[in-house]
């Protein structure tokens, strides 16, 4: 029974196979008619697409063409872009310099806006210094032609004066010229006399060694005249200054009036200290000497105006040795014959 149940089992299932392959088979049928139709479909619309692939193969070709000119012109683009980024940097510098430039002009032309003002300033003050110099200088001009025509007045007077200076130094060369001539004659006159006064004298006391010409003057050693220490003349002094006025008497007469002869007497002391109530120092024993010699002489007969009385002190000494025959020396008395 079992059995037999597997059997009716076994049959059951196969109408329903069969049944199942039926249907599969009509499924079959009907996938392959679809699958037939799709095809016959699917390849016109194969053959279709196939002519719009074309196209698009053409399209696509196209535009890979067209992307390669455009990968070309972003290459370029990208070269541009370089170049143009660095001229940014460029540019970038180029307005940092052109900001510097511009506040260095503004700066500029805010300063040149002060000097403006301050040279307008100026301007006003120099128009007003010029017109003060302008008016300054109409004052000067007129000064100076007054000037020029005192300058010209003075100039004819110099001239008129130079002419009269001319004449005048005409004369007064012509007048030194003769007062030279006068002089050189006088000169000569009183040389002459001198030379016989002198000449005269040393005959006269030739044997007196203690009085002597010595070249333009005639020498008495003060101890021939005075006592040592003293201004009052010895006897023996007294009659050789009388010799010595004799003289002057025989050759006076040959002696022009005008000429201006002076016998100058001179008294001269030793460097030793003089120890006297009556005389100081040597200067007042000196002039006391030669005093008492001139007024002796103008009792003998010399004018008062031929005389000259000079105390010389010790300062003038014949010999600067500290000895007595130096001292000796240097104690004189000495007419010398000179000129006003």
């Amino acid at each position: 029974m079992p059995r037999r149940r597997d059997s009716i089992s076994e049959f059951n299932i196969w109408p329903a196979f069969t049944d199942a392959l039926g249907g599969l088979v009509m499924v079959l049928v009907f996938l392959i008619t679809v699958f037939v139709v799709t095809e016959v479909l699917i390849g016109r619309e194969i053959m279709g697409k196939d002519s719009a692939i074309g196209q698009l193969q053409r399209i696509v070709d196209h535009l890979e063409g067209l992307a390669g000119d455009a990968e070309k012109e972003a290459a370029r683009l990208r070269g541009r872009v370089q170049g143009l980024e660095s001229s940014v940097g460029e540019r970038d510098k180029l307005l940092a310099q052109l900001r510097d430039e511009l506040a260095a002009v503004q700066a500029a032309r805010a300063a040149l806006g002060a000097d403006k003002d301050k040279a307008l300033q100026t301007a006003t003050s120099a128009q007003e210094q010029a017109a003060l110099l302008s008016a300054r200088a109409e004052r000067l001009t007129a000064e100076l032609e007054r000037l020029n025509r005192a300058l010209a007045a003075h100039q004819q007077d110099l001239a008129q004066r130079d002419a009269v200076i001319v004449e005048q130094k005409g004369r007064i060369e012509a007048l030194d010229s003769a007062l030279k001539k006068k002089l050189l004659e006088r000169v000569e006159e009183l040389e002459k006399y001198a030379s016989d006064f002198f000449g005269r004298l040393r005959e006269v006391f030739a044997n007196n060694p203690d009085i002597k010409v010595v070249g333009d003057r005639f020498v008495f050693q003060s101890e021939v005249l005075f006592a040592s220490g003293d201004a009052t003349l010895s006897e023996s002094g007294s009659g050789d200054l009388d010799k010595f006025a004799m003289v002057y008497q025989q050759l006076a007469t040959r002696l022009p009036p005008d000429l201006p002869v002076i016998i100058e007497v001179q008294g001269h002391t030793d460097r030793a200290p003089i120890r006297s109530g009556r005389f100081p120092s040597n200067w007042e024993l000196s002039t006391a000497r030669a005093q008492q010699v001139v007024n002796y002489l103008i009792q003998q007969g010399i004018p008062p105006q031929r005389l000259a009385a000079v105390g010389m002190g010790e300062y003038h000494p014949l010999d600067p040795a500290d000895t007595p025959e130096a001292y000796r020396r240097n104690r004189r008395i000495e007419l010398k014959i000179t000129s006003r």
